[in-house]
């Protein structure tokens, strides 16, 4: 008995000190009232990915959360981990040292998948060849060609030595990719 007497009276004391306390004021206040409740682009999200070691950036930095979600009407998540479908222009990029992404529609599981690599000069024009060869130039993109197969569309860019890759059933034409492609090749650390 006395054991469970010690015990209460030292659990009493820790709560009337922990109550003699000074007030903290270095907490953050608390969100007002007006402030949405929904997230906001980047909030309630994994830890960022580390840099690809030759891209220089990681996925979030090549395309950011807020040009996803204005793109993609806040509907879009990136996929922790993402490993290119072997055979496909993104999976020979991530092989040779280039960063691969994909971000998932959170209704209908639609994918968007963009890669980039720094190729070698042949690789890069081979690249370049199969592209133009596949599909129509798309200049509002840059040096950059299009083609669609069986409802996904394929969209390559050539600028500054990098190749990028884009692919989703969400690009019928140019101008669907546009603003992931200017925002990527904008990321795009200059080389020298």
């Amino acid at each position: 008995m006395r054991p469970m007497i010690a015990i209460t009276l030292v659990c009493a004391a820790a709560l009337g000190l922990a109550g003699c306390a000074p007030e903290d004021h270095t907490l953050s206040p608390s969100p007002s009232p007006s402030a949405p409740a929904t997230l906001a682009p980047g909030e309630g999200t994994l830890p960022p990915e580390p840099a690809n070691e030759t891209i220089g950036i990681n996925c979030t930095a090549l395309i950011s959360d807020q040009v996803v979600y204005d793109w993609g009407s806040g509907n879009f998540a990136l996929e922790a981990g993402f490993t290119p479908e072997a055979g496909s222009s993104a999976a020979q990029m991530a092989d040779e040292g280039g960063l691969a992404c994909r971000w998932i529609n959170l209704t209908s599981q639609e994918t968007v998948d963009v890669a980039v690599s720094i190729p070698t000069d042949g690789t890069l024009a081979a690249a370049r060849d199969a592209a133009a060869t596949a599909g129509s130039a798309a200049p509002e993109l840059g040096d950059a060609f299009i083609h669609v197969a069986e409802g996904v569309g394929y969209v390559d860019v050539f600028s500054g030595g990098y190749w990028l890759n884009l692919k989703s059933t969400w690009f019928s034409e140019p101008g669907d990719a546009k603003p992931l492609v200017e925002a990527a090749v904008a990321a795009l650390p200059a080389r020298g």
